[in-house]
């Protein structure tokens, strides 16, 4: 292998596209992942391997020229003068992440650092952890001080999975020393259309954190106002459109099952940890997260309670098919998807399976495996809407749908 100037590790919805685009800017790059499935898929370009982040034609062009080399972390990796780190820090116990991954990240790009390297850490961390936890690793397994003798810096992604194209969005990004910032400034400046450098690591974690926090907030608010008009039979999306005419202190967010995904809900933790580490204060994200986290069974509710008031067959006795398991509509994920809680809750009531043309294959938190089925009478009764994929049409397959993409049941059609 040729000198490589760039390493990511984590090959998911941020770090592939880091890769890609540091090797679309000239850059020798090596990507590694700890999965092998995730390694062969996109090795192979697979169709669905660029996680609607990146064209597997763009994939394929980079591999078979060289400038992107992808392999698994099965042994250390190779040097380079840039270490980017995007693994996933999913949630542990109680409102802190399990940082194994990012641990074990950490510790190989340890046995690699040089004086003068950059280590810009990626993934979303809780306030204080790459100064507090990550600087100290890296120090112990390179022997070299951080901000003094190699450069330290995070830079949270701000990424929309499922919509194409580039975001635009600028990347934040601080560093442990002024020096820390500057240079990665100058690395991100190639690959993104702004950068903005703020004082310190923590403030870069922070602007991540709170982001996502503030979209809990609101999107849990937004669906306590769909219950609330539900009580006074008002439509919840009517009164959404009267107030976006105001032109100030006014951001629209729409009603659902719930969010999902690596970030939003887990940034709400990170953001409670840290206020409950510091002894301050997070009520209104614990409150957002304690609708949030009971929104998918009041949704599977009201759809038990809307079919009871039809003049349809039980629900016992019908086949349900469910269409769209993902977190988010277009996105190939089930990471904390209230879509899938949906239907772990309704699978109790009547017999249910999914369509998901991005989910060929579901395991629920049971360890029941279901396979996507296709939309038609032979496999269902009744569709349920729970995340509305742009490819996916529902209609036309004689078979009654119901739209719960909002979290409020209304048959499509009447």
């Amino acid at each position: 292998m040729k000198a490589v100037d760039v390493v990511v590790l984590g090959l998911g919805f941020t770090g592939l596209p880091m890769a890609v685009a540091a090797a679309k800017a000239g850059a020798r790059v090596v990507g590694l992942d700890s999965s092998t499935h995730r390694v062969s898929e996109i090795v192979q370009a697979r169709p669905g391997a660029g996680l609607t982040t990146v064209p597997e034609g763009l994939l394929r062009e980079l591999l078979s020229d060289g400038r992107l080399h992808i392999c698994a972390t099965t042994a250390y990796p190779p040097a380079a003068r840039t270490h980017v780190v995007c693994v996933q820090t999913p949630p542990g116990p109680g409102l802190d992440p399990d940082l194994t991954a990012l641990f074990a990240a950490v510790d190989l790009v340890s046995a690699r650092l040089r004086p003068d390297d950059l280590v810009l850490v990626q993934s979303t961390c809780p306030p204080g952890t790459v100064e507090s936890l990550l600087a100290s690793r890296l120090a112990a397994g390179s022997g070299l001080r951080p901000g003094a003798d190699f450069f330290l810096a995070h830079s949270p992604v701000r990424t929309d999975p499922g919509r194409p194209g580039p975001n635009g969005v600028p990347r934040v990004v601080g560093g442990m020393s002024a020096r820390c910032t500057a240079a990665a400034t100058r690395f991100l400046t190639g690959l993104a259309e702004r950068v903005v450098p703020v004082d310190s690591i923590g403030t870069a974690e922070l602007v991540k954190v709170f982001e996502n926090t503030f979209r809990l907030v609101n999107i849990s608010l937004v669906n306590e106002l769909a219950d609330l008009c539900r009580a006074f039979e008002v439509n919840v999306h009517e009164v959404l459109d009267a107030a976006s005419t105001k032109p100030f202190g006014f951001l629209r967010h729409r009603p659902s099952p719930g969010a999902g995904g690596d970030c939003i809900p887990a940034s709400a933790r990170f953001f409670a940890a840290a206020a409950q580490r510091h002894a301050r204060s997070a009520s209104i994200a614990r409150a957002a997260l304690a609708v949030n986290d009971a929104t998918p069974a009041r949704t599977a509710s009201l759809v038990l309670e809307w079919w009871s008031a039809q003049d349809l067959p039980p629900l016992r006795k019908c086949r349900v098919l469910v269409s769209g398991v993902t977190y988010k509509p277009d996105v190939p994920s089930t990471r904390r998807s209230a879509a899938v809680r949906v239907l772990e809750h309704l699978r109790t009531e009547t017999e249910i399976g999914y369509h998901d043309p991005y989910i060929p294959q579901l395991e629920l938190s049971d360890g029941t495996v279901l396979h996507s089925q296709p939309l038609s009478p032979d496999a269902a009764d009744v569709v349920l809407v729970l995340s509305r994929h742009s490819a996916v049409d529902v209609a036309g397959h004689g078979l009654p749908v119901v739209d719960c993409s909002s979290g409020q049941p209304r048959l499509l059609g009447s």
